[in-house]
């Protein structure tokens, strides 16, 4: 769950409602998928337009505070896995039983959008509502860290439990994540599943390259052409691999590393600074090249050209 004061509703309501045309500051996002996102809550004209209306509606004793939060926004998935045994209906139904459940909790008439993403790694959907109750608007009222635990309990009462999911262990210690730090963490674990894969698929040549490396060349034409392709692929892999990591890892960490700046106390900002720089050690571990592109990235070129900004 993410909280959004005013300023930054806007940007929130851009990413969330692309079309097409959109430009995707996140490697993650195919465009040419992005006709197949679709909504369960229909948009508004703005965001911004629907909060003020339900604002209007309240009766406050006193003007709202400058960092007072305008939008909670919540991101509602489940592992790849699922989504691949999964039928469009059913996907559609699993969806629509998440915006049910956030309806009846708060109030249908504050939801201000729900839109399934079809274009990233794995389907997801992002709710946003307003955070009113007992008539006013009050997100801390809502989500202290207790009713957040409770929530986590109920959505897995009335919703994952009907579709055989999992609930993470109570009291267990985990803390939250923000939606970049799970992107981060997502893209780290599809991209060990993909080193998986493709090593399993290699295989084959890869014997076949370490043979030819030590002088034990084939003899027979299969033998010789699994050589061949395995030394020349092999640079070629290693090479796109590393620039596509680079990019997904340098936008998610970037954005998990701000979200951490923006955190409510020193405790949560030191756990979430922990938690960005694990991932860090994760990257520089399993992909050193990636890591010292994105921790001392190559300097651009100096120009002689005066712009201004």
């Amino acid at each position: 769950m993410e909280k959004y004061k005013r300023q930054e509703v806007s940007p929130v309501e851009e990413e969330n409602e692309r079309n097409e045309n959109y430009k995707a500051g996140n490697p993650q996002i195919d465009s040419n998928r992005t006709n197949r996102n679709y909504h369960l809550v229909t948009p508004p004209p703005t965001y911004l337009e629907f909060i003020n209306a339900r604002i209007a509606t309240l009766t406050l004793k006193r003007k709202l505070r400058s960092d007072a939060v305008y939008m909670n926004s919540y991101v509602l998935t489940s592992d790849k896995e699922f989504f691949t045994e999964l039928p469009l209906t059913a996907e559609k139904e699993f969806f629509k039983d998440c915006v049910k459940f956030f309806a009846d909790k708060y109030g249908a008439e504050n939801i201000i959008s729900a839109v399934v993403h079809k274009d990233e790694t794995t389907p997801h959907l992002h709710l946003n509502l307003v955070p009113i109750t007992n008539g006013k608007l009050c997100s801390k009222d809502l989500y202290d860290r207790k009713k957040l635990s409770e929530l986590q309990t109920e959505f897995y009462e009335k919703v994952g439990k009907k579709w055989g999911l999992e609930r993470g262990k109570f009291k267990s210690g985990a803390k939250h994540v923000t939606a970049a730090e799970y992107k981060a963490q997502k893209i780290v674990e599809e991209a060990e599943q993909q080193s998986e894969r493709i090593n399993a698929e290699n295989k084959p040549y890869q014997e076949a390259l370490e043979q030819a490396k030590k002088g034990n060349y084939a003899w027979t034409p299969g033998g010789l052409k699994k050589q061949a392709i395995a030394a020349t692929a092999e640079a070629i892999k290693t090479k796109k691999e590393n620039e596509d990591l680079t990019k997904r890892l340098d936008v998610s960490m970037d954005e998990a590393l701000r979200y951490a700046k923006k955190a409510d106390s020193a405790a949560e900002n030191a756990a979430k600074g922990k938690r960005a720089m694990e991932l860090l050690a994760k990257l520089q571990r399993e992909n050193p090249e990636a890591y010292e592109q994105l921790i001392h990235p190559t300097p651009k070129p100096k120009s002689n050209t005066n712009f201004k900004f």
